[in-house]
């Protein structure tokens, strides 16, 4: 699997990189390079990847391989690095820009950041908006899928973020920021609740994810939701609250034993 930042270099030395795509396929195709010669092959296949996928890292902390077995004679390995760092800075302009790259890599959990005060009245109003959210985002999920897909469907937000996600960054950055998300929040907040009411968990990290992105304006399956439908979730989640729905209750948890605070029955 290409990772980022993925280059193809051609004889000069010079680098090549997509918008769109970390895919060395994609980047020879996108450019018309010509992959391949009388004597042999005419490029060379390198990526320029952060420790541990973490892209907030510094750009100097970053690490140069070739992705390929054999290099053409011309092949000179200071000289093309030197090439490729210089389209690197040109890359992360494009791609780590317009959203919360920093955040991203070292995410909130709202069980462990100190809370913020909140009345009763504030934190029902929160939670009754962001459920309006939910069951508007889940109709239209509902809507847009086969009946067969949506019998599996429990995270709708899901469909709702990906999407978006995808159509604004490229799925190697979408998916460095799914898992550090998901390896940093999603594990320690489901194991603080029930597992009855891990969906609506699910749905919540999935918008928090969202929330990284305010470069978006318009959501997938929320459009009529305004530029961030997630604004009740992120509000709550910053101020130290985690909601949670068994399918009757709400209920709002907070802290590292995930007390609950609050719970308020959906009519």
């Amino acid at each position: 699997m290409c990772e980022p930042a993925s280059f193809v270099i051609t004889k000069g030395p010079k680098s090549w990189w997509s918008e769109k795509s970390d895919s060395h396929t994609e980047i020879i195709t996108e450019h018309k390079l010509h992959a391949d010669g009388i004597r042999g092959t005419n490029i060379v296949n390198v990526e320029i990847c952060p420790p541990n996928g973490d892209l907030s890292l510094p750009l100097s902390k970053w690490q140069y391989k070739v992705d390929q077995d054999e290099v053409p004679g011309w092949y000179d390995e200071a000289a093309c690095e030197k090439s490729c760092r210089m389209e690197l800075k040109k890359w992360s302009k494009c791609r780590l820009t317009g959203w919360k790259v920093k955040e991203a890599f070292n995410p909130v959990n709202p069980l462990l950041t100190k809370r913020k005060p909140k009345s009763k009245k504030e934190l029902l109003s929160l939670l009754q908006k962001w459920d309006s959210v939910c069951a508007s985002v889940r109709y239209s999920v509902r809507d847009s899928v086969s009946a067969s897909v949506w019998a599996s469907v429990s995270d709708s937000v899901r469909y709702s973020v990906r999407a978006s996600v995808w159509a604004s960054v490229s799925a190697s950055v979408r998916d460095s920021v799914r898992d550090s998300v998901r390896d940093s929040v999603r594990a320690s907040v489901w194991a603080s609740v029930r597992a009855s009411v891990s969906d609506s968990v699910r749905d919540s990290v999935w918008a928090y994810t969202g929330g990284l992105f305010p470069n978006i304006k318009t959501w997938k399956h929320a459009e009529k939701l305004g530029s961030c439908p997630w604004k009740p979730l992120l509000e709550l989640w910053y101020a130290g609250y985690l909601p949670s729905y068994d399918g009757t209750t709400w209920r709002l948890h907070t802290g590292k034993n995930a007390k609950v605070v609050l719970e308020w029955k959906h009519q």
